[in-house]
């Protein structure tokens, strides 16, 4: 968390395309409203000074909440779900671990390999991308769905047999993954993928970008 203090409620910066897509998925899920401002970061509105006031780094999301503000979509996507007292495992239970497993394993493993695609097949200009790095991450993004769909099973959720924030975290790389054409065909995976977009709450975020 930042150490500004903002007044009570939630506020959400947000790009389309980017990260923050699971925090407001996530919202929507818990039922919970918040207010967006967009932060185009793909002309460079992250790098003006007034927003790295807010996001040190001048990347989306930022969230502010509770008074305070908070980078990170992984740690807020936890934070709301244990905030609100829903789509996370209660504490004691044995899915905890898979549970918090998941919600780290998607930002650390997934999405690097994914964006490192995304901008060297799509966001970057053609003069400044790297074929070498897209074919790198293409192949680690392979080995990430090899282990996604061994753990997932035949199950249609990612932890036992209730949708968690961990679904989102999971739903996100994979429609990522869709959006880059490099999703495997892994039919569980693919099955996964069309149950989470089927959810209104999905629709809904990436309805808004």
């Amino acid at each position: 968390m930042g150490g500004r203090y903002h007044p009570p409620g939630m506020k959400l910066y947000h790009a389309p395309m980017t990260r923050s897509g699971r925090v407001l998925w996530l919202l929507g899920e818990l039922g919970q409203t918040c207010d967006i401002v967009p932060i185009n970061v793909f002309v460079g509105e992250g790098r003006r000074p007034e927003y790295r006031e807010t996001h040190p780094h001048g990347y989306v999301p930022a969230l502010e909440v509770d008074g305070t503000v908070m980078i990170e979509s992984a740690a807020m996507c936890l934070y709301l779900a244990e905030k609100f007292g829903a789509l996370a495992p209660p504490v004691g239970s044995p899915l905890r671990a898979a549970y918090f497993q998941w919600m780290v394993y998607v930002p650390a493993t997934c999405d690097p390999a994914l964006e490192t695609i995304l901008f060297h097949t799509r966001f970057l200009p053609e003069e400044k991308r790297n074929a070498t790095l897209a074919e790198q991450a293409k192949k680690k993004w392979a080995s990430c769905e090899r282990y996604l769909s061994k753990q997932l099973g035949d199950r249609t959720t990612i932890v036992g047999d209730s949708f968690t924030a961990a679904d989102v975290m999971v739903g996100s790389a994979l429609a990522w993954a869709k959006f880059a054409g490099v999703l495997g065909d892994a039919p569980n995976l693919i099955r996964l993928l069309d149950q989470v977009a089927e959810r209104p709450a999905f629709v809904k975020a990436h309805a808004a970008g």
